[in-house]
């Protein structure tokens, strides 16, 4: 048995079955807490999903919380902004294009947040719409994994074999994970692999060979492959189990968008948590994390103000916080070198357009992904390096989802590209002090290339239709979130760096623990929600 994957497992199965851990205790009866000024039972460092998650669970559950946001509001990637074009307001969404917030666990969970009746969701009718040269393929929403296969069989009659065996490896790798998860402790390691032998099968392999053990047609591959760039990786560096169950249950469940841009989820997480009595101040940078004889016991903020809690719990990138806020020879030194190996996930490209027309009838499909080639490998790298012409990009419009989303006659539309920090850390300097004249060139030279793609591919006469433009890269995100490199999933999901192999949210520092896409589950929505609420678990059970 491998023990490395066993405890993989564990993880899991823990990360499972907390979707329904309820809190049983009771916060700590503090006499002296209304009277002592800034004192409290929890500081949370960020306000983004996490950050969001975990200060609402401790306010609810009667801990006295305290949120501290460096930006003017809350939210992190989960928000927009307005950009006029003369008497028009366009809204432009900074991240969300589609989450499977129906799902059981998921609704559970914002319904223990106290949001779920504040929020309308827009479904999506595709699960996926994606345009290759040369075909093309929508998925409907709530597909299934038996139904998605059903579609690719008659599409790929010479891979029918392939298909079958990899879709029944599929659903026996979902009915293996249900079953484990249900009751983790009952199977002794020496047993897992008889027990659970399609989990074992997948346990050191990447989606990408996975894919290519059954499948021979490169159309087919690329099917099967195409929404790893939501994952950050590419298929050969991306873990099966990572890409399959998440996956598997966006088919059953399907996506959403929130009506009101990802504001309104962060916006809704905010009243929460202020409603139970938590407090949140924004505009307010820690700048350190005060510790004693070892111990996380507060923070201090650039002002030079100072809060005392008895957890200090991090919604701010793991590479911040124990190279900037915690000071380096607090951490034991063998955790900060296990954290130097880790390898950040991608930042992104975001081209916001607002048009004067209304363009829904021209495209129907609310989001549609295009791939210049049937390579994964290629376009992952072509986006890597920065060579948007090659990369493959997504084009997401509001007003198919939303109608009412942009002004009157006009439409809005988000284009998405990765992109590497890589390629613009040569502007990184000058962009931090001020002068960002060859970055702005740089910004606008991609802007170009993602509008020209989408005019060519999608929506002739697109150029001459938009009134209002701007564009984000991984510096803007490094900029308006503090997130390391600009990354938007965290620490990325490589088979040695998922689950019980990525830091947990209990770090060694005592009374310090995360709540972000850096830490366990992971990166999107759903990954951030839950670690705060692992955050709130371990801290709860330390002060209850």
């Amino acid at each position: 048995m491998d023990r490395r994957f066993f405890l993989q497992m564990a993880a899991v199965a823990a990360a499972s079955q907390l979707v329904g851990w309820r809190f049983a205790g009771a916060a700590p009866t503090r006499p002296d807490s209304p009277n002592t000024p800034n004192s409290y039972d929890a500081i949370i460092i960020g306000a983004g999903l996490g950050g969001l998650s975990c200060a609402t669970y401790l306010a609810r559950h009667g801990f006295r919380t305290l949120l501290l946001e460096q930006h003017y509001r809350v939210g992190g990637y989960a928000t927009s902004f307005p950009r006029r074009a003369g008497e028009r307001e366009f809204a432009c969404e900074v991240s969300l294009h589609a989450s499977a917030l129906t799902s059981e666990s998921n609704r559970a969970m914002l319904e223990e947040l106290g949001v779920w009746d504040q929020l309308e969701l827009a479904p999506h009718p595709q699960a996926w719409s994606s345009r290759f040269p040369g075909f093309s393929l929508d998925v409907p929403s709530k597909i299934g994994i038996t139904g998605f296969e059903r579609l690719l069989l008659p599409l790929f009659p010479d891979e029918a074999a392939g298909l079958q065996r990899y879709f029944e490896l599929w659903r026996s790798v979902m009915q293996d994970m249900n079953a484990f998860t249900a009751n983790p402790t009952a199977t002794p390691p020496a047993q897992f692999p008889g027990r659970f032998p399609h989990l074992w099968a997948i346990r050191d392999k990447t989606i990408g060979q996975l894919v290519n053990a059954h499948i021979r047609n490169p159309k087919a591959r690329a099917v099967l492959t195409q929404s790893c760039g939501y994952y950050g990786l590419p298929p050969s560096r991306l873990a099966a189990f990572y890409y399959l169950c998440p996956t598997g249950e966006y088919l059953e469940s399907g996506g959403d968008y929130i009506k009101g841009t990802s504001q309104a989820l962060s916006d809704a997480l905010a009243q929460s948590c202020t409603t139970a009595g938590g407090e949140i101040r924004l505009r307010t940078k820690v700048a350190a994390i005060i510790t004693k004889a070892g111990r996380a016991v507060g923070v201090r903020t650039a002002d030079g103000a100072e809060f005392m809690a008895k957890a200090v719990i991090c919604n701010a990138s793991a590479p911040q916080v124990f190279n900037t806020l915690l000071g380096r020879d607090i951490a034991p030194a063998d955790y900060r070198a296990r954290l130097a190996t880790l390898t950040p996930s991608p930042g992104s490209c975001i081209v916001w357009l607002g048009l004067d027309q209304d363009v829904t009838r021209q495209l129907p499909e609310p989001e549609v992904s295009f791939y210049p080639g049937e390579d994964m490998e290629a376009n992952y790298a072509a986006a890597m390096a920065g060579d948007f012409e090659h990369a493959h990009f997504s084009m997401m419009i509001y007003d198919d989802l939303v109608p009412g989303f942009s002004p009157a006659g006009c439409s809005t539309i988000g284009l998405v590209c990765l992109s590497s920090y890589d390629h613009w850390k040569p502007f990184e300097a000058g962009y931090l002090a001020g002068h960002k004249e060859a970055y702005v060139a740089e910004k606008r030279r991609l802007t170009d290339i993602l509008i020209h793609k989408a005019e060519t591919l999608a929506l002739p006469g697109l150029s001459k239709m938009v009134v209002m433009r701007d564009a984000s890269t991984p510096l803007t995100n490094l900029r308006f979130t503090q997130n390391a490199f600009g990354s938007i999933y965290g620490y990325a999901p490589t088979t040695d760096n998922v689950f019980m192999t990525r830091i947990a949210n209990k770090t060694p520092v005592p009374g310090l623990y995360l709540a972000s896409a850096w830490g366990s589950p992971g990166g999107g929505y759903t990954g951030v929600l839950l670690a705060g609420k692992q955050a709130f678990k371990d801290v709860a059970e330390a002060l209850s």
